[in-house]
């Protein structure tokens, strides 16, 4: 069996998250292909003049004047000004940005990779004769103030995390979603380091009720596993580590702890049940468990440990070990647990 190594994405503990509405949608498709977002009121196009309005009160008022003068119509000056100044200003390179299609039923997460820019879209004059929204197959957008985006993944409704659904309600243009954080960052990365701990997400798509012994089984013997590897290290983290549970059928599994216990709680999972030889590297070190597949990792381990004094307890735990093994393969296979894409490579 060939062994991968698997890099650990590392999220910033300080990351910042952005809900951007992308009117009903309209604008959805053009945003997510040419990888931008932009916000309008295209009367304003003076960075400098208004990032001046940020700090100082003078300013501001002088700018509220001159709102209200060229968008006499629009009744809410005061949040529609604080918008366009959180998307110039307040938003940064390297915050994550969560878009949503026409109806909702689908989002797509991406990272800023431009500070605000105004859009020449004289120099697309001659491609706008070309091309127009029909020939396109959807509407541009023509907003001028942008920030480049990279996208990193879409995710359809019905996988979406239920816990976002509220966030997708969101009326603002602009909304800070930080709050939300732990649900978008494990919909971004089924895997992730985040402020010191390592984060695993598994996939549980049995839509009937889930059983009580298959959720036991799952926990118990994941432990066992874990407990079998007389490593000092794994021991001390094993207390430390929590699981948090949306399984309402389909759902999420989330294990989160130190690096040590994590991996190998992921790489057993991913061995024993899936049959993926996965290293992993986080932060720089690498953590491991290898095997031919099944109990055979854990008993080659303790033969070589043991090698001159096998003895009939030793033949127990390996047993024991082996019906830990199934349980757990079978909870698996029972509740359709899936393992992130990235170990299936």
């Amino acid at each position: 069996m060939e062994t991968q190594t698997l890099k650990i994405k590392e999220i910033p503990t300080n990351q910042q998250y952005w809900f951007f509405r992308t009117e009903a949608g309209s604008y959805y498709p053009d945003f997510y292909f040419n990888d931008y977002i932009a916000y309008g009121w295209d009367d304003f196009t003076n960075i400098e003049d208004l990032k001046e309005a940020l700090h100082s009160d003078e300013k501001k008022t002088l700018l509220k004047e001159e709102f209200k003068k060229k968008y006499p119509d629009e009744k809410r000056e005061g949040l529609a000004i604080n918008q366009m100044l959180l998307f110039i200003d307040t938003m940064k390179i390297g915050d994550i940005v969560l878009i949503p299609s026409a109806g909702g039923d689908q989002l797509a997460i991406g990272v800023i990779k431009s500070d605000v820019y105004i859009y020449d879209n004289k120099s697309s004059e001659d491609i706008d004769d070309i091309l127009d929204d029909e020939e396109r197959g959807y509407k541009s957008c023509p907003y001028l103030k942008r920030r480049n985006i990279q996208w990193i993944k879409t995710i359809k409704k019905g996988k979406l995390d239920p816990h976002l659904y509220k966030l997708m309600c969101a009326r603002n243009t602009i909304s800070d979603a930080s709050n939300y954080d732990m649900y978008i960052d494990r919909d971004m990365y089924p895997i992730y380091l985040k402020n010191g701990k390592v984060y695993i997400s598994l996939r549980v798509e049995q839509k009937e009720g889930i059983s009580a012994l298959d959720m036991s089984n799952l926990l118990s013997s994941s432990l066992f596993i874990l407990h079998a590897f007389e490593d000092e290290k794994i021991k001390s983290e094993i207390d430390s580590l929590e699981v948090k549970m949306m399984v309402e059928s389909p759902g999420v599994i989330q294990f989160i702890g130190y690096a040590a216990a994590t991996t190998i709680l992921l790489g057993s999972i991913s061995q024993f049940a899936f049959g993926a030889d996965i290293n992993f590297e986080i932060a720089g070190q690498t953590y491991s468990i290898h095997s031919n597949g099944a109990a055979q990792a854990y008993i080659d381990y303790k033969k070589e440990e043991h090698r001159h004094e096998e003895t009939m307890e030793q033949e127990k735990n390996h047993h024991e070990l082996d019906i830990q093994i199934s349980n757990l393969k079978k909870s698996l296979e029972q509740m359709q647990v899936s393992i992130p894409e990235e170990l299936k490579n």
